[in-house]
């Protein structure tokens, strides 16, 4: 009997959080589905009942869900369960199963397909400068003169702007 107790506390602890930990401060991150629990498991209209009252009716679905005692999979997440039903009723592909599934014979040349479009990205990513010798030399006789004129300044002459282009 004891060896029972014990699995039944690992079991329970395996399970705690498994669909993550909610706090206090979560009450309007799974509002959804906090409002489809009160109505379906506590047979109560979340517009009518007063804030107080629904901090405390919180309290006792953040145990469900921590504990992952909820009456149904729908509580921990409803957006993911409407998409879920909404494929089963259109006859697709669950949405787990899409993601899972792999093709072996398609695998390689997915991977072949991906790392081409990742070179391009970074090939498209990397601006391209094309200059012509005439504008190469424009830009050194440019840049010289800028050094000139900081040198003269930190020398303690007055350099000015006069035949210097900051452009």
């Amino acid at each position: 009997m004891r060896s029972k107790k014990k699995d039944k506390k690992n079991q329970a602890s395996r399970e705690y959080g498994t669909y993550g930990v909610l706090t206090p401060a979560d009450m309007w991150d799974k509002e959804s589905e906090f409002q489809a629990w009160l109505m379906e498991v506590k047979k109560l209209n979340p517009e009518i009942i007063p804030q107080v009252k629904m901090k405390e009716h919180f309290l006792g679905f953040m145990e469900d869900f921590n504990t992952v005692t909820m009456p149904h999979e729908k509580f921990y997440n409803l957006s993911k369960w409407e998409e879920r039903q909404r494929a089963i009723r259109m006859g697709e592909p669950l949405p787990e199963e899409k993601q899972g599934v792999v093709n072996l014979m398609n695998d390689e040349e997915q991977l072949r397909l991906k790392q081409r479009d990742r070179r391009k990205m970074n090939v498209s990513s990397q601006p391209q400068i094309m200059m012509t010798q005439s504008q190469l030399t424009e830009l050194r006789k440019v840049t010289h003169e800028r050094v000139e004129a900081d040198r003269l300044r930190k020398m303690g002459f007055d350099a000015g702007r006069k035949g210097v282009r900051y452009e």
